[in-house]
Parts: structure tokens; sequence; C-alpha cells
């Protein structure tokens, strides 16, 4: 399934905590070290230890993409 990632909020000149990445974009976790370990962009530490992505980067490789990336579709039933 095509997904179009939330991308407008996002800032260049700042990095996002994975977690913050994914809530703004709508992208899951996994998807984002997925990228991460194809090479997309990279992960760094903040002072507190997390990972973070430069938001630059992350721009950068969805434009390339046009926002748009293949997601296993998840079907939610209760």
């Amino acid at each position: 399934m095509e997904y179009e990632m939330k991308v407008k909020d996002l800032d260049e000149g700042t990095n996002y905590p994975v977690d913050v990445l994914a809530g703004m974009t709508g992208l899951g976790f996994d998807t984002i070290r997925r990228l991460e370990r194809e090479g997309k962009f990279s992960f760094s530490n903040n002072r507190d230890g997390q990972q973070t992505v430069n938001g630059k980067a992350f721009l950068d490789w969805a434009k390339s993409v046009g926002n748009k990336i293949e997601v296993e579709k998840t079907d939610y039933t209760h």
C-alpha cells in the first residue's frame, strides 16, 4: 500500500527523536528503523542518548521519493 508521508511540519534545522518523527510523519518505528538500515538517512544520538534523525536528511530523502513510501497494509479489527 502506498502511503503519503506528512512532512509539512518538519523543519530542516531540527533533529527529531524517532518517536517524534514517527508521530509527525505517520510512519511506524519499525519503518523508520528499516529506512535507516537501508541508508536512506542516519541516526545520531542527542545529549539524552535518544536516537534522532536530522530533519534536512529526512526531508531530502522524502522529497526524492515524492513523499510517498510503500508500507504494509494493516487491518485493525476488534
